[in-house]
């Protein structure tokens, strides 16, 4: 053990599988990065651990303008951890940062900002956005295109934080050592591959209780065994859980009271969601009722505790159940049903035939009459065998299927057992084709994957979250890779948006999810699980599905 980190003196250890590729907010793509930047920042709002809107950077606001704009009053003993004062400016300033088509670099992250107003003008050309006012040291005005309910939300997003002048000032010694203004703060420069050390910030309002937490990256483990054993060691409290290793880790430590409170294993739902989408663009997967035929061929139950282990749950819906207001079994296709599935490719078969005997009926019957007589009749139309349908060359609706996914054991392992599924149920040859994932996304942008494999991952406890973005037509070329166009959902989705209040807002979202899932578009196969061991020493650890841990409640007990 290294000196200085006895955990009796009130330091946590945290294992993390990946070495996260970014703690600056600006940069943040994975949830470990998350995980540090939530504990080195405050955004103005933030996300209690039961998902309550809470004080952060702000200590309150006010809505306005009939819900176009929200007033924030920033705290006036805020500081960043160099002693700097937080105000408007710096939250103004970032925000315009994340959104800035002129920035180098640029941001991913600027869609988050997407209904303020000017954000659209600013990612185009740069410049700061007219949505963004200050009023004042500690006071700033966001003003959006349009209300947007669940924008509080999006608030809490661990990018969305102020940040103080040294990150444009000196961007690199911000990147591997970022001064924030949350309750813990970086004690050295990040080590990649090694580990990252926060101590408690003394002075601030949420003083934490332990002294310190330290992330301890384990590189080249991909079973996370190591990790597994530094747990068992007492190296570890907080250890991702192995596969393999499941059932001895819920015999040693127990399981969770509810998936996401230590200790134990922590197996909640979380908001990822693993999806297999069509190009609605393309027969036959332009006709709803194939895309639901594949839907219910699919064994998702076989899918989470056979290829997955345990560590996913079969997909009912397309907005995981920890979203508040979420339906359950939303999806009625999602269900495991071979015979409903060929029912629903035989109608669409029969459909095919009825059209090809009409064409062929039409093709074969003259258009005009015969020649009259001399006495002016008509000769009549010679005698004609109905087609017999069975005479027919028609193809089936559904022959072969080409499943496209990114390349990994994970993705492949379950497209072997979609394959097999689909194969048992339907007779249909199935093809696997696995790329790397830049190919894979620019595949399936070009029209070149007809099923294919994504995932969808927000850290906003929205239906908005999920649903516009993949299925709003405005969407399509972005997020919504499905092509699908929907005038119903459309309509759904913008009537939910105007809506002064989530309630309200709510009613329409699960309306448009309902739509989208008759549709189906995109079919939900399995919801992520949390997968982590937490020791039974720690105490008051919540690691939300959102992705939110807050230090500041946990500690150790003493032996």
């Amino acid at each position: 053990m290294e000196a200085g980190l006895d955990p009796a003196l009130g330091t946590l250890r945290v294992g993390l599988a990946v070495d996260p590729i970014s703690i600056d907010p600006r940069f943040v793509a994975d949830d470990e990065g998350s995980l540090i930047v939530g504990a080195l920042f405050e955004p103005l709002v933030r996300l209690g651990v039961d998902g309550q809107l809470l004080p952060g950077a702000a200590s309150s606001w006010a809505l306005e303008d009939d819900g176009r704009t929200y007033r924030f009053t920033l705290r006036e003993d805020a500081t960043f951890h160099d002693g700097t004062p937080v105000t408007a400016a710096d939250v103004k300033r970032s925000f315009e940062r994340l959104v800035d088509a002129e920035a180098d670099p640029p941001s991913y992250l600027g869609y988050l900002l997407e209904p303020v107003e000017g954000a659209a003008r600013s990612a185009a050309r740069g410049g700061p956005m007219s949505g963004l006012i200050v009023d004042g040291e500690h006071e700033l005005r966001i003003r959006l295109v349009e209300p947007h309910p669940a924008f509080l939300l999006t608030l809490t997003d661990p990018s969305l934080v102020p940040l103080p002048p040294i990150a444009e000032l000196s961007p690199q010694a911000f990147a591997a050592r970022p001064v924030g203004n949350g309750p813990f703060a970086m004690a050295e420069p990040r080590e990649p591959g090694g580990f990252l050390r926060l101590t408690a910030v003394e002075d601030h309002p949420r003083r934490p209780v332990l002294d310190e937490v330290l992330f301890q990256v384990f590189l080249d483990d991909p079973a996370g065994l190591r990790q597994w054993d530094d747990l068992l060691d007492g190296q570890l409290q907080v250890a991702t859980l192995p596969p393999s290793r499941r059932e001895d880790a819920i015999e040693r430590f127990g399981r969770s009271e509810d998936g996401y409170r230590g200790p134990g294993v922590l197996d909640g739902i979380t908001s990822s969601i693993y999806l297999y989408g069509f190009d609605t663009t393309q027969p036959p997967f332009d006709d709803a009722r194939v895309r639901r035929a594949i839907s219910s061929a699919i064994d998702r139950e076989a899918l989470a505790e056979v290829v997955m282990q345990g560590l996913r749950a079969p997909a009912e819906g397309l907005v995981p159940p920890p979203v508040p207001g979420s339906q359950l079994a939303a999806c009625s296709h999602c269900r495991h049903d071979p015979d409903a599935a060929r029912d629903l490719l035989a109608e669409v078969q029969a459909e095919r035939v009825e059209v090809a005997v009409a064409e062929a009926e039409a093709a074969r019957t003259p258009t005009t009459p015969t020649a009259a007589t001399e006495d002016g009749a008509v000769d009549p139309l010679p005698p004609v065998d109905p087609i017999d349908p069975d005479d027919l060359e028609v193809e089936p609706v559904l022959s072969s299927v080409t499943i496209s996914h990114s390349r990994s054991p994970t993705h492949a392992a379950i497209a072997e057992r979609v394959a097999a599924d689909l194969e048992a149920a339907l007779d249909v040859e199935v093809v696997l084709e696995a790329r790397e994932l830049p190919d894979h996304l620019a595949a399936v942008r070009a029209g070149e994957a007809p099923l294919f494999r994504f995932g969808w991952q927000t850290n906003e406890p929205s239906f908005s979250a999920y649903l516009a973005p993949m299925f709003h037509s405005r969407e399509v070329g972005r997020d919504n890779l499905t092509g699908f166009v929907d005038e119903e959902v459309d309509e759904l989705l913008d009537l939910a948006r105007s809506q002064p209040d989530l309630e309200a807002a709510n009613r329409f979202y699960r309306a448009a999810e309902r739509r989208v899932l008759e549709e189906a578009p995109a079919l939900p196969l399995l919801w992520y699980r949390h997968a982590l061991v937490v020791s039974e020493e720690v105490e008051g650890l919540v690691y939300t599905a959102f992705g939110r841990l807050d230090l500041t409640a946990v500690s150790l007990a003493e032996d």
